[in-house]
This record gives C-alpha cells, sequence and structure tokens, in this order.
C-alpha cells in the first residue's frame, strides 16, 4: 500500500483526511479511495476516527493494522504539538448504504473539481461499494 493523504478540512483543532492507496485506481484512473480519517486536537492528546473501507480493511491484516494507524498518527500527531497521546476509533464499513448529503450547487461541484485539476491537485474520488 503506498498511502497519499489529501487534507479536506482543517480548524484550529481538527482535521479530515481523504486516504488514497496509490499503487491502486478507480475506473477514472485516480487514486483509489480506501478510506478517511478524521482528527481532534486537545491539550490532553488527539481523538479520532479512521474509516477504512471494507475492501481496503480485508487487505490489511489485522495484525498490521496496529502498525498502519499508528505510523498514521505519528506522521500527523507529532507536528501538531499536542501530547502524544490519543484514542482513535477504527471502522470498516461497507459501502453498499455510502451516501454524502450536501446543499451544494452540482455545478459549483464541478467547477471546483476542473479547478483542482487544473491547479495540480489531487482529486477525490467517490467510491461505491
Amino acid at each position: 500500500m503506498n498511502l497519499k493523504l489529501k487534507r479536506l478540512v482543517r480548524t484550529h483543532s481538527s482535521e479530515q483526511y481523504a486516504l488514497f492507496d496509490l499503487d491502486q485506481t478507480d475506473g477514472n484512473r485516480q487514486p483509489l479511495t480506501i478510506g478517511k480519517l478524521d482528527l481532534h486536537y486537545t491539550g490532553e492528546g488527539t481523538y479520532g476516527t479512521i474509516l477504512l473501507w471494507d475492501e481496503a480493511s480485508r487487505r490489511l491484516r489485522p495484525e498490521h493494522r496496529r502498525l498502519f494507524i499508528q505510523a498514521l498518527l505519528s506522521e500527523l500527531v507529532l507536528p501538531m504539538g499536542v501530547p502524544n497521546e490519543y484514542v482513535v476509533e477504527f471502522f470498516a464499513p461497507n459501502l453498499d448504504g455510502y451516501e454524502v448529503f450536501h446543499n451544494l450547487d452540482e455545478e459549483t461541484d464541478d467547477a471546483e473539481e476542473d479547478g483542482a485539476e487544473s491547479n495540480g491537485q489531487a482529486r477525490q474520488t467517490q467510491v461505491r461499494g
């Protein structure tokens, strides 16, 4: 697995990342989305949720899951300067019922995607089960 993170949202105390496997591509030849990570930074440590889509989770053996999560958090938590303690929940959902709800204009979404592509930024792809 060749992991790439793309920050989707950042506030003064939290971040959300899309997780991609650069060794795999979707039908549009974009890196395959394998999950997401939400982190919340506090004075006591980091709290968060890691979602790995069911297929990606099955490819990651249980003994490697802990190492994967520890490496991921070490890279993100240490630079933030918060205590090295963390509590992170791990889920491996099936995407059959996955939906995204928003009130954004469809044309705005298309323009933003086109702008991201022209600026050389990674584009988040929607994964369907």
